[in-house]
C-alpha cells in the first residue's frame, strides 16, 4: 500500500481553490513524514485515508469566517421583547475550539451573562453563540472578549460577562505538559464593570459547583 493513496487527486488549481484540498494534500505530506519517522504507513491500512479524516476532522474544528458571521448576524436579529431584566446566565458550556499559535485543540468551559435592556436571546442562542465563536483558531483572551462585547454592544444590554476556563493542549500535550493547569480569562462591560456587586454576584454564580437538574 502507497502512502500517496491516502492523497485524493487534485489539480494545482483545485487545491488553491479549495480549503478541504488543501487540507487532505497538506495532511498527505504529514503522514509521509511519519513515514520517515519509522511508522509503517505504507503497509498498515489504519493510514490508508488519514489525510481525508484528519482534513475532515479540522473542518469541522475550523468553520469559515463568512459563516461564523452570518450566523450570529441572523441569531441577534431574532430575539423577543425584554420584560425581565435581570441577570441572564448561560454555564458551563463545554466546546472545542483551536489554538492559532499551533493549531492544536483547546477544551473550554464558557460561562456568559447579560442583563437585559430592550430584548433578550432565546436561551438556546447563547450556548449556540459560544459554540459558534469557538469554532475558530482564536486566542483565548480574544474569544473572552469578543462574547463580551457582543453580548453588551451588539445585543444593546446593560452589560455583559464573561468568564472561561481553556485546556490548552499545546500546553497540557507538549511542551511543559502541564495536563492539569487551565486558563481562565474574564471580561465584563457595562453594569457588571461598574457595579462591583453585580460582578461579584455573577462570579460567585459561575464559581458554584455544578449540581444536576434532573
Amino acid at each position: 500500500m502507497s502512502a500517496a493513496r491516502t492523497l485524493h487527486p487534485v489539480t494545482a488549481e483545485a487545491v488553491r481553490a479549495d480549503p478541504a484540498a488543501i487540507l487532505v494534500a497538506a495532511y498527505g505530506q504529514i503522514v509521509s513524514a511519519l513515514e520517515l519517522l519509522g511508522y509503517p504507513v505504507t503497509s498498515d491500512d489504519n493510514y490508508a485515508d488519514t489525510a481525508g479524516r484528519a482534513a475532515h476532522a479540522m473542518l469541522e474544528l475550523i468553520r469559515p469566517v463568512d459563516e461564523i458571521d452570518e450566523q450570529v448576524r441572523q441569531m441577534l436579529e431574532r430575539t423577543f421583547p425584554a420584560t425581565y431584566d435581570g441577570m441572564v446566565i448561560s454555564k458551563h458550556n463545554t466546546c472545542f475550539g483551536m489554538c492559532p499559535h499551533h493549531l492544536l485543540p483547546v477544551i473550554y468551559r464558557v460561562s456568559i451573562a447579560y442583563l437585559p435592556s430592550k430584548r433578550v436571546l432565546g436561551i438556546s442562542k447563547l450556548s449556540r453563540l459560544v459554540h459558534l465563536l469557538t469554532r475558530r483558531p482564536v486566542l483565548q483572551e480574544d474569544l473572552t472578549n469578543e462574547l463580551a462585547v457582543i453580548l453588551h454592544e451588539r445585543l444593546e444590554s446593560r452589560g455583559s460577562a464573561v468568564f472561561i476556563e481553556g485546556l490548552h493542549m499545546c500546553m497540557a500535550a507538549r511542551g511543559i505538559e502541564a495536563h492539569e493547569a487551565s486558563v481562565m480569562t474574564s471580561a465584563v462591560r457595562g453594569a457588571f464593570r461598574d457595579q462591583a456587586a453585580t460582578r461579584q454576584e455573577f462570579l460567585d454564580l459561575v464559581a458554584a459547583p455544578r449540581v444536576g437538574l434532573l
